[in-house]
């Protein structure tokens, strides 16, 4: 008995005839220019991932075809950083603790609570392989685009706190319900999680008032690694399963960031490196041989399209590339949008041709793309946030390497995390001054470390000792009550 597949190449689309039960790698490696899969094929590595439509991400060598379906491929730039991000990643030894023996096929899923979007790797915990990734925007943005307007949200509304874990509790429910059902095992199956996220998103999964990280002094309520049963969350697991938070390490470097820095295979950065991940807010750590000192800062939501005219998230119809001739769709749509990395693109262009000048100010607004009464345009507003978000993350990398007695000739390496550092164009970026002028052979992009991160902690009981480790030696700096940061932020508002 045969199966359709219809294949999403590049920019084809063919369909074949595929004899039921053939394994999906094994047809990509005959029929496309291949894919990577650094552990040869046996489930282990979790990178051969390619996306099926109404399934989300599969890992191909893990995956027989039983049904028609419609396979989407990374593009090369995913499939880099993909390769990348196993290259530098530290590798462990499988140990998820007691859970894995309450069942005789032990599943995990490992969670990264992100500000716009979740992540969900769905792990055989008996294999040690990615067997599926999903990801949905997280809901709760409907109260905001940042953290700041979902802890006012909890604040002002008698049931605010409890509504917004309901909206994660919920959705990782979901997933769970989901993937048990289309795979035919029982969510009972299931017996650990494994969740990262920034301070704020773990308070409010926990249900607790974020209210303090708000507010100076910006203690959090708690920020030390947590193991409970996960019936306390009403997480629809095995009975006697069990989700781990990693620990944090302040209000705004939180187990999102301690849980991708853990997992770098540090032998391999150098001595001097800054490990950096730009989202709502620009969460920063430069590692030296005498001391590693972190930051955060509060870029706003502007890489992610909000407070921008034409702005939306990275996802079908925005424009995620730019040049003066060109652009990239992604979706290969009809453009309705612009996302962060197209956003940095188009400015770096308009300052080479000088249309934006050394100040911000442009004459007129930056036309993209009209189609009768459909424009995708850039305004001095916009360019107004793109300057006082770029000037948010350089100014704190400047401090952290100012106290750390580091100049830009030291730095070995740049490593990028996240999914804004996965795609941006790094000559752009710097052009924009947004990231340090250094080589771009320096920088590194490494993925979605806090996905990793939290993949390795539900596989390792030893990872989840080292992030406890990594803690100890990591000194925050708190920029609020710095000066040289308010002076360093407002010169690096130019271009």
């Amino acid at each position: 008995m045969n199966c359709r597949l219809r294949l999403f190449d590049k920019d084809s689309i063919s369909d074949f005839e595929v004899k039921k039960g053939t394994n999906l790698l094994e047809f990509i490696r005959e029929n496309t220019d291949g894919i990577i899969a650094p552990c040869g094929g046996h489930g282990i590595c979790g990178k051969c991932k390619v996306e099926v439509r109404g399934e989300g991400h599969v890992t191909s060598c893990l995956y027989n075809i039983s049904k028609d379906i419609e396979v989407i491929m990374p593009g090369e730039q995913s499939m880099k950083i993909l390769s990348t991000q196993y290259e530098y990643t530290k590798q462990y030894w499988l140990n998820p603790g007691r859970t894995a023996g309450l069942t005789a096929m032990p599943f995990g899923m490992a969670v990264d609570i992100g500000t716009t979007t979740l992540v969900f790797y769905i792990i055989n915990l008996l294999s040690s392989s990615v067997v599926e990734v999903l990801s949905k925007i997280n809901p709760q943005s409907v109260y905001g685009a940042d953290v700041i307007s979902r802890i006012s949200y909890g604040v002002e509304n008698p049931d605010g706190v409890k509504n917004l874990q309901k909206i994660l509790v919920d959705t990782i429910n979901n997933v769970i319900m989901e993937y048990s059902e289309r795979n035919d095992i029982p969510a009972e199956h299931f017996v650990k999680l494994a969740i990262t996220g920034n301070p704020t998103m773990l308070h409010q999964l926990m249900g607790i008032d974020a209210i303090s990280i708000a507010h100076a002094p910006f203690i959090p309520a708690f920020t030390d690694t947590k193991v409970f049963p996960a019936r306390d969350l009403g997480i629809n697991i095995h009975e006697q399963g069990e989700i781990v938070l990693p620990p944090s390490l302040s209000a705004y470097v939180g187990a999102d960031i301690i849980a991708g820095l853990a997992s770098i295979d540090r032998e391999r950065t150098g001595k001097n490196f800054l490990f950096i991940d730009i989202g709502t807010n620009g969460e920063m750590v430069l590692l030296t041989p005498g001391k590693i000192l972190s930051c955060a800062t509060a870029a706003g939501p502007a890489f992610e399209g909000a407070n921008i005219s034409s702005g939306m998230g990275a996802i079908q119809g925005a424009i995620s590339k730019y040049s003066y001739d060109s652009y990239d769709v992604i979706g290969g749509l009809e453009p309705i949008g612009i996302c962060g990395s197209g956003l940095i693109d188009i400015v770096a262009e308009m300052l080479n041709r000088g249309v934006v000048n050394s100040n911000g100010n442009i004459k007129a607004d930056i036309e993209i793309y009209k189609n009768g009464a459909k424009t995708v345009s850039v305004t001095q507003k916009d360019i107004r946030e793109i300057q006082l978000a770029k000037s948010a993350i350089a100014a704190g990398i400047k401090r952290l390497m100012a106290m750390a007695g580091i100049g830009l000739d030291e730095l070995e390496n740049v490593l990028l995390a996240g999914g804004f550092g996965n795609y941006i164009d790094i000559e752009n970026a710097i052009r924009i001054g947004l990231l340090p002028d250094v080589s771009v052979e320096k920088y590194i992009q490494v993925g979605n470390t806090a996905g990793t991160g939290a993949s390795l902690a539900l596989k390792s009981e030893g990872f989840v000792e080292d992030m406890e480790k990594l803690i100890k030696e990591i000194e925050y700096i708190e920029l609020s009550t710095d000066e040289e940061f308010t002076m360093e932020f407002a010169m690096n508002m130019f271009f």
